[in-house]
């Protein structure tokens, strides 16, 4: 009996065929659909589901299911926010790229965000398409927890962090998601160790923010982007009486297939086996593993599926 879950992570923007290509695959058992808030509402208050409803028809038809995440950051902000007066920021990524992106607090920000939440599960019931939900990921107010452009208690431009504002600005999302979508399991990503750059915060952060969600939803899930060979440093900063009550999902951090940065740290396989190692039982799989044509890789996706003890077993007297 199966009882782990492989879903083809997809990118923003594939075509209804791609969508459909690998939705159509036996060895996934639903769609990682990755979108953007300025995708969904292109305008205030004006709402374009044309690409949603694309993916949830092709699950629907191969009757698989669909894991929804809602980008926010970067390109994936609406236009429109900056002309309500929403304050922004710009910070340099580690690879050297300007974004600029809301203040995480920012209470406007975060009421539009919440109205989005509401009116996409809103479309989402009315097309009877709520079954086909897995599980939708929170990424506001930002990406994966930890704020990149924040240093020394500043964020970029000479804004002061906050604690108590991000985690009310956490907590509000949280709660949003909660009650648009409470019979849908809610990925809530773990920091890395840091939250502002050089504390040491993101295990205790990340316990207040889950305390908060497991008071409103049982569907609360701890999520991990950064699944390798070696493990997780995010599933590091999951306190023992988090990951005791709740379950535990992950997302690879890169593809084992032309891996030229050696972002893996190994086989597909010895990541899998760390996933199932640490209790999970959900795995984001990048699109190019899972089309691949390498034997191993393919052994990888079904032993993600069976949700087998990658134990080797015990030699017989």
């Amino acid at each position: 009996m199966q009882v782990t879950k492989v879903f083809a992570l997809m990118d923003v923007g594939d075509s209804a065929s791609v969508l459909d290509g690998f939705a159509a695959r036996a060895t996934v058992d639903g769609l990682a659909f990755r979108t953007s808030w300025g995708v969904l509402e292109p305008q205030d208050g004006v709402y374009d589901w044309t690409t949603l409803d694309a993916a949830f028809d092709t699950v629907r038809v191969r009757s698989k299911q669909l894991t929804l995440h809602v980008g926010a950051s970067s390109i994936g902000v609406p236009r429109w926010l900056g002309a309500l007066g929403v304050a922004m920021y710009t910070y340099n990524t580690p690879m050297g790229v300007a974004v600029t992106e809301p203040l995480p607090w920012d209470a406007t920000y975060l009421s539009r965000y919440t109205r989005l939440l509401a009116a996409l599960a809103a479309h989402i019931q009315a097309r009877g398409d709520t079954s086909l939900l897995y599980a939708v990921s929170d990424g506001v107010p930002v990406a994966e927890m930890s704020i990149v452009g924040c240093q020394n208690g500043l964020l970029s431009g000479g804004i002061a962090y906050s604690r108590a504002n991000y985690l009310n600005a956490w907590n509000t999302t949280v709660d949003a998601h909660a009650a648009a979508f409470s019979e849908t399991r809610l990925f809530i990503s773990a920091p890395i160790a840091v939250i502002c750059m050089p504390d040491n915060d993101g295990k205790a952060f990340y316990t207040e923010v889950m305390n908060n969600a497991l008071a409103k939803t049982a569907k609360a899930t701890a999520f991990a982007a950064d699944l390798n060979a070696t493990g997780s440093a995010r599933l590091a900063q999951v306190d023992a009486a988090i990951s005791a009550r709740v379950a535990i999902a992950f997302q690879m951090i890169g593809s084992a297939t032309n891996d030229t940065q050696d972002r893996m740290h190994g086989t597909l396989k010895d990541a899998v086996c760390q996933g199932i190692g640490s209790g999970a039982r959900y795995f984001e799989i990048y699109k190019a593993d899972i089309s691949s044509s390498d034997a191993a890789i393919q052994a990888a996706l079904q032993l993600a599926r069976a949700g087998q003890s990658c134990s080797a077993p015990k030699a017989l007297p």
